[in-house]
């Protein structure tokens, strides 16, 4: 019985890791069609300090890794399906930005858990459609996708 639910287990976690890479593989392409242009404008899967590789970079890495590139400038975006506690890797990623954004299709989240994720200056890019599953509260602290993006083209 312990072998099948270390194998199940296994399966489970490959599954999600797919689901987890397609979806990073979708924002790449929304990027791409909202004219945003990899290596100019934004960066997929680079590496930043101790090897760490945030989803998204924003401008670029080499922006990222020029430190005469203005801090407040950079942004980045994490892709995962779920938060549960990884959410905290996030806050590893990417030491020049102290603001981090993740995107995610979790639908709610218990207001303990935002605050703390609001307290480690971690923004919540959820689309539009799942807002309705946040409480009240926090409704008005999410962003959409396409606010995020909006962001991103005021800095360019």
């Amino acid at each position: 019985m312990a072998e099948f639910r270390r194998h199940a287990q296994s399966v489970l976690q490959r599954r999600r890791s797919r689901a987890g890479g397609a979806l990073e593989l979708n924002v790449r392409q929304i990027l791409l069609e909202e004219n945003f242009l990899e290596g100019t404008t934004f960066d997929y899967k680079q590496r930043t300090e101790d090897k760490r590789e945030p989803d998204f970079l924003f401008p670029s890495a080499a922006s990222y890794h020029d430190s005469a590139f203005p801090g407040n400038r950079l942004r980045m975006l994490a892709v995962k399906t779920t938060l549960r506690d990884r959410w905290r890797q996030i806050m590893q990623e990417a030491a020049r930005i102290p603001n981090k954004h993740v995107l995610t299709l979790q639908p709610g989240l218990s207001d303990n858990q935002f605050r703390e994720i609001q307290e480690a200056n971690l923004s919540l890019v959820v689309p539009k459609s799942l807002h309705d599953s946040y409480s009240s509260s926090i409704r008005p602290h999410l962003q959409t996708l396409e606010s995020f993006l909006g962001d991103l083209r005021l800095l360019q």
